[in-house]
């Protein structure tokens, strides 16, 4: 009796299956994180609402300041809001400047800062929230310190970063926001559903500069993860030591 026909598992695969496979056999476990994470991929290109209508008044001149401010971890993007506009949040619609965010809904929102919780942030789909907050100061005033780049924007380019920022919330039917959450104690903003979900690969320094991109700047967020590699993105901004008073 030969070899292969008292092995069962030898029996089970061609040679030609056992020569290309074999070498590799102790690394099969390698393939699930891939496999975890097409699975996360297709789930959120599936889930993902498409974005909503978002209705702003038409902006036909000037120039508008625009920052990206980093928080250590976190970058967010400010605008200098045209009179007429109301982007600010609930009792601050009208705000000169309006701070707009985005990440995932128990780390930012919730603050719940944990292990499990930056875990499921970064290795599973995970809810996100859009923030909104207004201020009567730039962000270099109010937030003296804080790392920083900046420039101005025609009206054609706010009026698509605006709506490039709106639609990372989801929208009612008629091309509004939706409800607030209510408010945390910990935030001075409004926090909103968001439309995409959170993942490593989507995070919100990587949110900042795919919102610049989807307005139309000449930016890339391939690889953003972190704080300074969305700063290092904004070529042709002006750094902090530039910010005029």
């Amino acid at each position: 009796m030969s070899a292969a026909s008292t092995n069962p598992q030898a029996s089970k695969a061609s040679p030609l299956w056992r020569a290309i496979f074999w070498p590799f056999r102790r690394w099969r476990w390698l393939g699930i994180a891939p496999t975890y994470f097409a699975f996360c991929w297709l789930f959120i290109a599936a889930a993902t609402p498409a974005p909503g209508r978002v209705n702003l008044p038409e902006l036909l001149s000037g120039t508008h300041r625009v920052w990206v401010v980093g928080y250590g971890y976190h970058t967010a993007i400010f605008i200098q809001q045209p009179a007429g506009w109301k982007l600010g949040p609930p009792g601050f619609e009208e705000a000169q400047f309006v701070e707009f965010g985005w990440g995932d809904k128990g780390w930012f929102m919730d603050s719940d800062m944990s292990v499990p919780s930056g875990l499921n942030a970064l290795f599973a789909p995970s809810k996100s929230v859009y923030y909104v907050a207004g201020y009567d100061k730039p962000p270099h005033e109010a937030w003296p310190g804080l790392p920083l780049r900046w420039r101005d924007f025609s009206a054609n380019e706010l009026s698509s970063l605006a709506h490039s920022l709106e639609q990372s919330a989801l929208r009612s039917s008629d091309g509004s926001r939706p409800e607030a959450y209510a408010q945390t104690s910990d935030y001075a903003g409004r926090f909103y559903p968001g439309r995409e979900y959170y993942i490593c690969w989507h995070s919100c320094n990587h949110w900042t500069i795919e919102t610049l991109r989807r307005a139309g700047q000449r930016v890339s967020e391939l690889g953003v993860v972190t704080q300074d590699q969305a700063f290092s993105r904004l070529t042709g901004w002006i750094a902090p030591n530039q910010n005029p008073q």
